[in-house]
């Protein structure tokens, strides 16, 4: 059907019944607008809000059971090795596979070390943290996390210091 018999058809309809016509037609416009555009936007929305609401949900959960055990420290039974902490950094990213994130390992103060890590796994990141806590007698002293832009990565500025020395 090409436009000039559609054309030809809309004119031979009464004034009242093109009316009619358009009405439907502005109608069916919405709806589409509706089903297609506003629609999925709004579905979208209600599960981001229902992730939220599952990860607050979770959050709370964790920060109750950190309450629960309190800090850990490496003065309790956890060895701490005779490297020096910068090798001992070096050496347990290399272990992770986190090497090619780190992107400056430099001493802080008599014991410390500052490290940033670019574009890193937040995930793999946090194990790493854990593994060298509990592992090597390392605590964070301070620790910042940024988004890198892509998801799960993050940039970080840390501080390791010995806790058991």
């Amino acid at each position: 059907m090409n436009l000039a018999v559609v054309q030809q058809w809309f004119d031979k309809l009464a004034p009242r019944e093109r009316w009619m016509v358009m009405a439907g037609a502005l109608l069916a416009l919405v709806a589409l607008i509706f089903a297609v555009g506003i629609r999925p936007v709004y579905r979208a929305r209600a599960a981001a809000a229902e992730q939220l609401v599952e990860q607050r949900r979770l959050l709370a959960d964790i920060e109750q059971v950190a309450r629960r055990f309190g800090p850990q420290s490496a003065a309790a039974g956890t060895p701490v090795s005779s490297e020096s902490v910068v090798v001992l950094i070096d050496r347990s990213t290399r272990e992770r596979g986190l090497s090619s994130y780190l992107k400056r390992n430099q001493p802080e103060g008599n014991d410390g070390v500052r490290l940033r890590m670019e574009n890193a796994p937040f995930d793999e990141l946090l194990l790493w943290l854990s593994d060298v806590q509990s592992g090597q007698g390392l605590a964070a002293v301070s620790a910042s996390f940024d988004p890198s832009g892509e998801p799960g990565r993050v940039n970080a500025n840390l501080v390791l210091s010995p806790t058991g020395r």
